[in-house]
Order: C-alpha cells, then sequence, then structure tokens
C-alpha cells in the first residue's frame, strides 16, 4: 500500500472517531442539564413546602429543554405525589405512559402511579369507602398492565398481590363449602391390582 493511502485511511479514522466523541460530549452535556433539572426539582421539595405550581411548572431561569425532559417530569410528578397533589401528579405520571409501547421511564411511571394510587386507596384519610376502592381499582389495573409489559417485575406482583388482599375481588356471594363432601372418605378395593 502507497503511503498516501495510509495517511487516508487514518484520517479517516481519525475524524469518525472525533464524530463519535463529539457525539458523546452532547449527550454528557444533555444528561448534566436534565440531572442538574432534577435535582432542581428535588431539592426545592426537600427544603420547603412547595405549592403544587411550582413544583409542576418549573423554575424560573431553568432551561426549558432540559425542563422539557421525560426524565424531569417524572421528578415533578413524584415530588408532587410527596407533597399530596395527586391530581398534577396523576397528569404528570399519564403524561409519561405510552398507549402503544412502555418503555424504561414509562414503566417507571406507570409503577409510581399504581403506587401514588394504592397509597392515597390505603390511607387513613380516605375521605369514603367507594373512593378508596376505586384508588385500590385503579392501582391493581396500573400492576396488571406493567406486569402484561415486563412479567417478571416482581415488585409489581407484591403491590398487585397487596392490593388485592385490601379489596379482594369476588364473582359475588361468598360459597359456602360443602363439608360433607369434603369428608367422604373412599378406600380402593382392597382385591384391585393396579397401582394407584
Amino acid at each position: 500500500m502507497t503511503r498516501t493511502l495510509m495517511h487516508g485511511m487514518f484520517g479517516t479514522i481519525a475524524l469518525c472517531c472525533a464524530g463519535w466523541a463529539a457525539y458523546d460530549w452532547t449527550q454528557l452535556q444533555d444528561a448534566g442539564q436534565i440531572n442538574q433539572a432534577v435535582a432542581a426539582v428535588t431539592a426545592v421539595t426537600a427544603v420547603t413546602a412547595v405549592s403544587a405550581a411550582s413544583v409542576a411548572n418549573g423554575k424560573p431561569g431553568e432551561d426549558p429543554a432540559a425542563a422539557d425532559a421525560p426524565q424531569v417530569r417524572l421528578a415533578r410528578a413524584t415530588a408532587l405525589s410527596k407533597a399530596g397533589a395527586y391530581d398534577a401528579a396523576g397528569r404528570l405520571y399519564a403524561g409519561l405512559i405510552h398507549d402503544d409501547r412502555l418503555d424504561d421511564l414509562g414503566r417507571t411511571a406507570l409503577f409510581d402511579l399504581a403506587n401514588m394510587y394504592l397509597r392515597e386507596g390505603a390511607g387513613e384519610g380516605a375521605a369514603s369507602t367507594v373512593k378508596s376502592l376505586n384508588m385500590i381499582g385503579e392501582a391493581k389495573a396500573g400492576y396488571r398492565r406493567l406486569l402484561r409489559a415486563a412479567p417478571d417485575d416482581w415488585d409489581a406482583r407484591y403491590n398487585l398481590e397487596r392490593a388485592l388482599w385490601l379489596a379482594p375481588e369476588t364473582d359475588g356471594a361468598p360459597v359456602e363449602p360443602n363439608v360433607k363432601s369434603q369428608h367422604n372418605v373412599t378406600v380402593r378395593d382392597p382385591q384391585s391390582k393396579d397401582l394407584p
């Protein structure tokens, strides 16, 4: 091979590596901005008892692209849920859950939304039994949807079982067991030669 061809190949490889490094650099910068926005949402809710509107709208001076990132919206929804603003948190969670597919962020949002419904339904401050049962029903539906998307999610299985324990599903009136049939004992014929 000639020297020119070798230098050309080396230059091409160097340009490809430089392009890859530039792409990684921009991804790193975007991730840093998103992490700062998530940290700001978390810090605001940790330090003060903040109103639902200020958490939902973001911080003044925040980068709008980073403030609208799905990870930041998930952090805002979690902060609103912890602050007790369930309606606003539910809307943010629902915006992160896509009907056609559930990615990692969508599964996390669905799990957190179902947990919020379960906490609201099982809480001591439940307004009425009907509302409580509706919230637990919403939680069960969320856990079932999550388990259809990710059948190996043991946290969702455990929480679904807990929700079913709080509000069991029955098809109607309880069925009385037939005690007589349970106590009937049959013995094999001693002359039988077949194995059990």
